[in-house]
């Protein structure tokens, strides 16, 4: 089987109807997290499943399904079990756009926000349906395979219904550039003015010596010839990598004034060969892995945003690599994990003349060009190790084996010691990195590598931490003054652990522990007695933060939801926001470690 895209993949009927099943499950479970879709239950099986009944905002339509309750308010939905009722006809067809139509009203939906997520929802079932028509890899197989494999076998976020709407990407675009596609490229060359562009990277980096190492020196001094052929003055540019489709879509038009006048410079294509990541805009560097990641500005509306570059994040990100490093610099406890933070080492901003003078313009208009260098984690591994990207972990094969299994298989373990090593390598680092130095990182599946060996979690590597990074009080009263603005402050004023409880909890324990629930019969209590033993055992192991265990309590009785989807559905969700949106907070979530916890005090009482 080729499990990639290209231009013979056909879309069959059969994988359409298929990818609406799956999109609807989705679409039902997160929903109901996010208490947008109340059902109402009906009864309960023989089987232990709750049966539940929608209605809709039509008259004579409605929904039925089973579903089984699960911890922070979730469910899992038994896909084969969703059937549309209208006028006494049930039907197993699943066409989920049309469902959102018939729930406008329910919904509060205006004709636009209808409009563009129905846009976002097509776009989103034919990538899903692209993917079940290239084939997909076995566990098995997968668990044997290498980093960029499983990277392009990747569905997507979790969370988010609609993500791989990717607007802006034709079907021919979705063939070159998505990472399922699992096809390579180049990235192009600008030469840009200094007068426009700056270039930024840590203190001991050579501007000269980075882009001999990252052109390759032969290429660098054509590049600067070109220059010179051209009557300008190599001194007074800036290089700048950019995506093919983000030149030919967008830098061309918007930034037509600037090239005519030799503002910016197109000098060709570079020698070096990119394989797309999940991200889509941070490219692996396929002949030369320990060279480093590569991030440019893609501006497509993916998961909820327009992917470019900020200018702003741009040029303190070298900076905020260095402090944060510095700050862990001599932990010896995250030296003894091997913890790995990928440090983000040069970067490069470049800011539009017309649209960087409109106060308050949108966002997306100020972030069409500007690159970003992000160390390698190859030079990190060590003999006989693996590393693959931490969101595979929810991965289930057609046949119904997660990938955790496979590898704990591989490894000849139990699913139980599997995940204690899991947890021991990802979890404690984290606990660590909030109580000891007050980061709090975006610790989800896509910005975490795990690094194994014989199958077996050794420990993980961070990256994307610069963008994501939130400070509590005590770390802010540490940050220089020229990074003051650039970080976002923490306003919880609950003083709970977000990070973790959202970030880690919510964000990915939800799903892994479902996995392991419903396919691998390793029962959800289980799993979260192994965090709560994780837990207990790094706070044991450092009692002298015991006044920070108590200021931010992991084992508060709830947290707030983050409203992800609801984001777009809900308070005029498309409108032109001049900042990057970000979901709600709100509400009150079942905090599983509370309930383990005294549920364990109580057995043992």
């Amino acid at each position: 089987m080729n499990n990639t895209l290209n231009n013979t993949t056909i879309i069959s009927q059969e994988n359409w109807n298929q990818a609406n099943i799956d999109l609807m499950a989705k679409s039902i479970a997160e929903l109901m997290h996010e208490e947008l879709l109340k059902p109402t239950a009906d009864f309960e099986d023989e089987k232990g499943y709750t049966v539940f009944r929608l209605e809709t905002g039509k008259e004579n339509v409605t929904y039925s399904f089973r579903g089984q309750k699960r911890l922070m308010d979730y469910w899992h939905i038994d896909k084969s079990s969703i059937k549309r009722h209208e006028n006494g006809n049930i039907s197993s067809s699943i066409d989920v756009p049309k469902f959102f139509l018939e729930m406008q009203s329910v919904f509060d939906l205006d004709s636009n926000t209808l409009a563009r997520y129905t846009e976002e929802l097509l776009h989103t079932l034919y990538c899903d349906a692209l993917i079940l028509s290239a084939g997909t890899m076995s566990s098995k197989d997968l668990a044997s395979s290498n980093y960029q494999t499983v990277e392009h076998q990747m569905t997507g976020h979790p969370w988010v219904i609609v993500n791989k709407s990717r607007l802006g990407f034709s079907p021919t675009d979705l063939e070159k550039f998505a990472p399922e596609a699992n096809e390579n490229l180049k990235v192009l060359w600008l030469a840009a003015h200094k007068d426009r562009s700056s270039f930024h990277s840590l203190e001991h980096i050579d501007q000269e010596a980075f882009y001999n190492s990252e052109i390759g020196t032969e290429l660098y001094e054509s590049f600067k010839q070109k220059l010179i052929n051209e009557g300008k003055s190599v001194q007074d540019y800036n290089l700048i990598p950019v995506h093919p489709w983000q030149w030919e879509n967008k830098l061309k038009i918007h930034f037509a004034g600037d090239i005519v006048s030799g503002i910016l410079i197109l000098l060709g294509e570079g020698n070096d060969i990119y394989s797309p990541q999940q991200s889509i805009r941070t490219l692996f560097n396929v002949e030369h892995p320990e060279k480093r990641y590569l991030k440019t500005a893609v501006s497509i509306l993916s998961t909820g945003n327009i992917r470019g570059l900020s200018p702003k994040q741009m040029q303190i990100a070298p900076s905020i690599t260095d402090w944060v490093k510095g700050l862990i610099k001599g932990d010896s406890y995250l030296e003894t994990k091997g913890t790995i933070f990928l440090g983000e080492e040069a970067s490069i901003a470049y800011l539009h003349p017309q649209y960087g003078s409109i106060a308050s313009v949108p966002y997306q208009y100020n972030e069409f060009l500007g690159a970003l260098w992000r160390e390698s984690a190859d030079s990190y591994l060590k003999e006989d190790e693996e590393m693959f990207t931490m969101a595979s972990l929810l991965y289930v094969d057609k046949e119904g084996v997660p990938l955790v299994q496979a590898f704990a298989e591989k490894a000849g373990i139990s699913i139980k010691d599997w995940i204690t090593n899991y947890l021991e390598a990802y979890l404690t680092p984290l606990l660590h990195i909030y109580y000891t130095h007050s980061l709090c990182v975006t610790p989800h599946g896509e910005n975490i590598m795990v690094v194994l060996k014989n199958g077996i979690p050794q420990r993980i590597v961070i990256k994307d931490f610069v963008d994501d990074i939130v400070l509590t009080a005590e770390a802010r009263e540490k940050l220089p003054d020229h990074l003051a603005d650039g970080l976002i402050q923490s306003s919880n004023k609950e003083n709970v652990p977000l990070s973790i409880l959202l970030g880690v909890f919510d964000a990915f324990f939800r799903y892994l522990s479902n996995v392991l629930h419903t396919h691998s019969d390793f029962k959800e209590e289980e799993f979260w007695t192994l965090v709560h033993e994780c837990v207990e055992n790094y706070k044991q192991h450092n009692s002298h933060l015991e006044e920070r265990y108590e200021k931010y309590d992991l084992y508060v009785p709830t947290f707030k939801r983050f409203y992800i989807n609801s984001l777009r559905l809900k308070n005029n969700g498309y409108s032109e926001n001049k900042a990057f949106a970000i979901p709600r907070k709100d509400g009150a979530l079942p905090n599983p470690l509370y309930q383990i916890a005294n549920k364990n005090s109580v057995a043992a009482v």
